[in-house]
């Protein structure tokens, strides 16, 4: 029992203050202005955005906070738009401390919106619609903002603008915590892509800076399956710059290139990757797209490892081009290459014939570069080559690789690639000096049997859906000019002084060998098939034409070589039309073991035409010795004869 007056009349009163709130809440709730307060948001969200703002039942709460909620709101897209509305959402909820607000500081105790569905697009004539009108007076500077809940539940977002499908995300919750303008605030988010759960989270140092276009601190993770990335920096809210450091990686490639929609070629390549660089990144704009620029960077593909600057565009349709300068020690293509023919080791296996499993370069189409790489060593099938500097450039799955800068096999020069994964077109260029034939020759092709240094050109082109069809395709020219070399396999100058040590195999055999001083020729290659007239070799004893075929396609060999026994020793640059009795043979078969024969009915017909024109000169005065005064024409029968690649017929036109 209460006896003091005072405090009788003192609780009397709190009762009667609490009982009137009460009653007003009450009120409030009951006759609160919903249709009004509904119509004034409308109006003010249409005159500050020029879209059309829907929302359906609007509730009021009064305790612990006052806040309202609205079903079924509806932002519109502008003007030019159509299809789905900007955003809809099935609630949204706001609720700000009472006391806090009637002091002029804005505290949301929640801000919740339930099931957003927010549609980005582009139109055809460019404009996004994700764009606002932009006052031009200073905004009024918000000096206090607290959000103890601030919620995105079952959301859903698409992108839908150039070409290919809508990019989508799906089941979006998010979640804010801001203390405070100029406190720290913390963000964590996740969402469905592709049927793959992603996870953002992170602390945004200086929050007033996004109201005031500033710049604050940002810290983000990104974690998604079989891919990790971090980045600490900076955000500029004025620009939508972002710079700081990135450190990204991922257990494979191929998966993280497949899970965007990019297919890379099977195989066991394309695997764990990282890379960690300074980064600046640049949203897009009318005057420019979105880039991220990659500085003095670490980028690790593989067991391949490089240094140097990237920068990345992504045009509006998402397709990626990249431009840099990098440098990498050790470049190894024979991963990245169609699987060797079976039993092969690496490279060319001459004792099986090409591959005729579908030659795949869809790899080339799975972005856009422009790359300037030094490569310290480069391994390309079983060639290797030191000290390049190589200039590549991809479009539209089209690759042009310039070796501006080459050495190998002890000589240097330049060589281009270029490769269509449309039709699978490929053509090259080489042109080398002072380069060891014997080792270029066997991890070229696989042929050992001439040695020396030279000069090497070659102009082809080919294609094909397989390295078989490729090879039987190709189409162009080559040359070679080689010095103080070797033939081996055979004893041309003993071939040249008797038959019968050619039938006997004295000639020819493993440990036989021609030395000379300059081993020459040209070709033109059609189909696959490399045709020459003037092979010619310098020897001090023996002097060679010859003429044939170089099968590539069939990986085979068909020459008529016709070696000349001389008196005199005359090194490079000797003539090559000397007199004597020839004895052509004929080298014919596969690469790996090609077989010498002598073209007998050559010999016995070069030797009759011999004593004939001997007779015949001996009658008109005239022996075969004899030079044709100069102005006369030759008789016929000292005319050139046929080119034995003629007399062999159809052998030009053979197709495999």
């Amino acid at each position: 029992m209460l006896k003091s007056p005072v405090v009788r009349y003192a609780l009397i009163g709190v009762g009667a203050v609490l009982g009137l709130l009460l009653v007003g809440a009450l009120a409030l709730w009951l006759f609160f202005p919903k249709d009004l307060v509904r119509q004034t948001i409308e109006e003010q969200v249409e005159r500050a955005t020029e879209r059309d703002l829907t929302l359906g039942e609007i509730d009021v709460a009064i305790f612990p906070s006052i806040g309202l909620s609205a079903a079924d709101v509806v932002l519109s897209n502008p003007a030019g738009f159509e299809g789905e509305p900007f955003l809809k959402a099935k609630r949204v909820v706001f609720a700000v401390a009472l006391m806090p607000l009637i002091r002029g500081d804005i505290q949301v105790r929640r801000l919740i919106i339930e099931e957003p569905a927010l549609t980005l697009a582009v139109n055809e004539a460019g404009a996004a619609n994700w764009t606002f009108p932009s006052k031009e007076e200073e905004p009024e500077r918000l000096d206090a903002l607290r959000i103890d809940e601030f919620r995105i539940a079952d959301g859903a977002m698409t992108f839908a603008g150039g070409e290919g499908d809508p990019l989508a995300l799906s089941d979006i919750d998010a979640a804010v915590r801001l203390p405070g303008l100029d406190e720290e605030a913390a963000f964590d988010a996740a969402f469905d892509y592709a049927e793959r759960r992603v996870s953002i989270d992170g602390e945004l140092g200086l929050p007033r800076a996004l109201l005031e276009k500033g710049q604050t601190p940002l810290a983000v993770r990104i974690a998604a399956p079989r891919l990790e990335a971090t980045f600490s920096g900076a955000f500029d809210a004025a620009t939508g710059a972002v710079q700081g450091r990135l450190e990204s990686e991922g257990q494979s490639l191929r998966d993280t290139l497949a899970w965007f929609g990019v297919a890379l070629p099977e195989g066991d390549v394309y695997a764990a990757y990282s890379i960690a660089a300074a980064v600046t990144a640049r949203g897009a704009t009318e005057a420019a797209p979105t880039t991220l620029a990659l500085q003095q960077g670490t980028f690790a593909l593989d067991a391949l490892r490089a240094t140097g600057d990237l920068a990345l565009t992504f045009s509006e349709s998402g397709r990626m081009r990249v431009v840099g300068a990098l440098t990498v020690p050790e470049l190894d293509f024979n991963p990245y290459l169609p699987p060797p023919p079976a039993n092969a080791e690496t490279g060319v296996n001459v004792q099986t014939a090409w591959p005729t499993t579908p030659l795949d370069l869809s790899g080339l189409s799975a972005a856009d570069a422009d790359l300037a790489l030094t490569l310290p060593s480069l391994t390309f099938q079983r060639m290797r080559f030191t000290d390049a500097r190589l200039a590549l450039a991809l479009n539209n799955g089209v690759a042009d690789a310039r070796l501006t800068q080459v050495s190998l096999y002890g000589g240097a020069g330049t060589a281009r690639l270029t490769a269509n994964a449309a039709g699978a077109r490929i053509a090259s260029t080489i042109d080398v000096d002072n380069i060891q034939a014997e080792p270029l020759l066997t991890d070229a092709i696989g042929f050992t049997r001439v040695s020396g240094r030279g000069r090497l050109r070659a102009n082809v082109s080919g294609a094909g859906a397989s390295l078989a069809a490729l090879m039987r395709s190709l189409s162009g020219d080559a040359s070679f000019v080689f010095n103080d070399g070797a033939l081996k396999g055979v004893n041309l100058a003993l071939v040249a002084r008797t038959i019968q040590s050619a039938l006997s195999g004295q000639a020819r055999g493993e440990a036989a060998a021609t030395d000379f001083a300059e081993l020459a020729g040209t070709f033109q290659i059609a189909n696959g098939v490399a045709a020459t007239q003037d092979l010619r070799m310098l020897n001090p004893f023996v002097r060679m034409d010859g003429q044939g075929l170089i099968d590539v396609g069939a990986q085979t060999i068909d020459m008529r070589l016709s070696p000349r026994a001389v008196n005199t020793i005359e090194g490079q640059g000797g003539r090559t039309d000397l007199s004597g009795i020839g004895v052509p043979f004929r080298v014919n078969g596969p690469w790996s073991r090609p077989s010498y024969s002598l073209a007998i009915g050559d010999v016995v017909r070069n030797e009759i035409e011999t004593r004939m024109r001997d007779a015949l000169g001996g009658v008109f005065g005239r022996s075969s010795e004899t030079p044709t005064p100069e102005g006369e024409t030759p008789p016929a029968e000292e005319q050139p004869r046929p080119n034995p690649v003629e007399q062999l017929g159809d052998l030009f036109r053979r197709r495999n």
